[in-house]
């Protein structure tokens, strides 16, 4: 009967083991699987379910979970059911190191308790961070328990004082003492340990601020800005040279374009020392032409535009630094910008790096975007320069009509006299309003040398089938231009008689009407009062009215 009885318990015991065993196997494989998944992962999720099954079949079965912290094992029940000597990777380690020598899961355990102990014990912490004590104290387990070496001490101190040595009595005392310890509560520090003079306070005020205000990456900047500063080996300035040339397209590429500003600054003052040999001198200034690149403009583009990072003041500081070696970059970059003002700053920049030589600006008044050509001319025309007029005026046959307009109020704007000969060209342009805007402008400026050209134009097979507007254009230009020349022409419009029509049509009065308007003198106004007393039809009649009171009206404000 004894012996029956021992051999159950023996099959119990084994079965005991192998349970706890299958609890350790799935801990283990949900521990790593927290490493490799995300949360959602189905995979990390059957690990889980898996193991909250076994833990609760266990704890039903046999009442508690309980383990035996060793330094590289985990035992239960004096059998080590794990084992690992990589410190790295071992559960035991972490829980020992940090002073835990008995961990205990009780009835009720939860899968979100079971995933909350493992993502503090299953993974190795940076030494900043909370040790495992603190960590199962801060989320407060219900169902999981832990004894310290101290709670060990204690026990054996207690066996001492009470004079009992059995060595399973005192397992049975340490493991009861588990179950009924309440979490521990932190320590509270004595305040007379903590007093601090007023004057101690403020400095401790002011230097936590200070430290939250500082920047790891000021910190970089300065240290390399002070070994460039002071090394005198070529190949170790050249090792930094190339990683302040990364950092500070990196910094760039992050937007952190006041950084940016900084590192190119420094750059900007090593090559205007007086030490600098020419072969470092070289290498800082491929490192500054090699920071505007294409992705770097785009941030910087976009910083320009949010209006949010960079001031007018930084923005022209840095393309001044950049200088003519990144001409085409910030050319580019001017092309892009949508901001007015920004693109303005940049305008700016552009027009002092050129002043002496406009050529350099010759290789884009080819580039096949014509918005880039226009910012372009528009910087040429802010030169007005005998050299940037002659670059100009070799685009008024651009296929881009954007561009020529842009010419054409360059060659407006312009005070030099040769530029203004330039306009007669826009006669014969594709377009209907740059023709009437040309037309106006030689007009205005009495560019009395057109009027042959615009006289020619009046005449031409074609002209009868332009637009009315470009037509009255035309002869308010002949009557600015021509003065008296154009009476006989004007008197031909507005009296004689053709063929198969017994009257002048009312285009042709209004045309000459325009261009007596412009003449505005008393051989105009005689012109118009003799053909409004012969003529007879309404309509024309109505427009010589019209001419012969507005002329009147300005003869006498002109008297008076």
């Amino acid at each position: 009967m004894i012996e029956r009885a021992g051999h159950e318990q023996d099959i119990s015991t084994k079965e005991e083991l192998a349970s706890a065993q299958d609890v350790m196997l799935a801990l283990v494989r949900t521990s790593k699987g927290l490493r490799i998944y995300l949360p959602n992962n189905p995979m990390l999720i059957t690990f889980s379910e898996d193991l909250s099954e076994k833990m609760a079949q266990h704890l039903a079965c046999f009442g508690q979970f309980r383990l035996d912290v060793s330094p590289f094992a985990l035992g239960y029940k004096g059998r080590d059911i794990y084992e690992n000597d990589d410190p790295k990777e071992s559960i035991a380690c972490r829980l020992h190191a940090d002073g835990i020598r008995a961990l205990l899961f009780k009835h009720g355990m939860e899968t979100r308790e079971l995933m909350t102990l493992l993502g503090i014990i299953g993974f190795e912490r940076p030494s900043s961070d909370d040790d495992i004590v603190t960590q199962l104290w801060e989320r407060n387990l219900p169902h999981v328990s832990y004894l310290l070496e101290e709670d060990f001490l204690e026990v054996h101190l207690e066996e001492e004082t009470s004079g009992t040595g059995s060595q399973q009595e005192s397992i049975s005392l340490i493991y009861r003492a588990l179950a009924e310890k309440q979490p521990p509560q932190p320590k509270m520090i004595p305040k007379n340990l903590l007093m601090l003079t007023a004057e101690e306070v403020k400095w401790l005020r002011k230097a936590r601020q200070a430290e939250s205000r500082r920047n790891a990456l000021d910190d970089v900047i300065n240290i390399l800005s002070a070994i460039l500063a002071g090394v005198k080996d070529p190949d170790i300035f050249r090792d930094f040279v190339g990683i302040m040339s990364n950092l500070t397209v990196n910094v760039f590429l992050a937007g952190e374009i006041g950084h940016a500003l900084r590192l190119v600054r420094f750059m900007d003052q090593l090559l205007k020392l007086g030490s600098m040999g020419p072969d470092q001198r070289q290498l800082v200034s491929e490192a500054l032409a090699g920071v505007l690149t294409e992705a770097t403009l785009r941030v910087l583009q976009e910083a320009l535009d949010s209006g949010e990072s960079v001031s007018h003041e930084e923005l022209k500081e840095l393309l001044h630094i950049f200088g003519l070696p990144s001409l085409g970059a910030i050319c580019e970059l001017l092309g892009r910008v949508e901001k007015l003002k920004m693109r303005k700053v940049i305008i700016e920049a552009l027009v002092e790096l050129g002043k002496d030589n406009p050529g350099v600006f010759a290789p884009f008044l080819t580039d096949p975007r014509w918005y880039l050509v226009r910012n372009v001319v528009l910087v040429l025309s802010l030169l007005d320069t005998p050299l940037a007029l002659e670059m100009i005026v070799g685009l008024i046959s651009h296929k881009e009509a954007r561009i020529r307009r842009e010419v054409l109020g360059f060659l407006e704007r312009s005070a030099d006299v040769k530029a203004k000969n330039y306009i007669v060209k826009y006669l014969r342009d594709e377009s209907s309003a740059l023709r009437i805007k040309a037309l106006q402008v030689l007009a205005r400026e009495k560019i009395t040398f057109a009027l042959k050209p615009i006289v020619a134009l009046a005449g031409a097979e074609d002209f009868n089938g332009k637009d009315f507007a470009e037509k009255k254009a035309v002869y308010e230009a002949l009557g600015e231009l021509g003065s008296q020349e154009m009476i006989p022409m004007f008197r031909d419009m507005l009296l004689k008689k053709r063929w198969f029509q017994q009257s002048v049509t009312k285009e042709s009065a209004t045309l000459a009407v325009a261009g007596l308007m412009k003449m505005q003198n008393k051989a105009a106004l005689s012109l118009l009062e003799e053909a409004h007393g012969q003529r007879s039809a309404v309509e024309v009649k109505g427009v010589l009215e019209q001419a012969i009171s507005a002329l009147t009206a300005a003869k006498g404000r002109t008297a008076g």
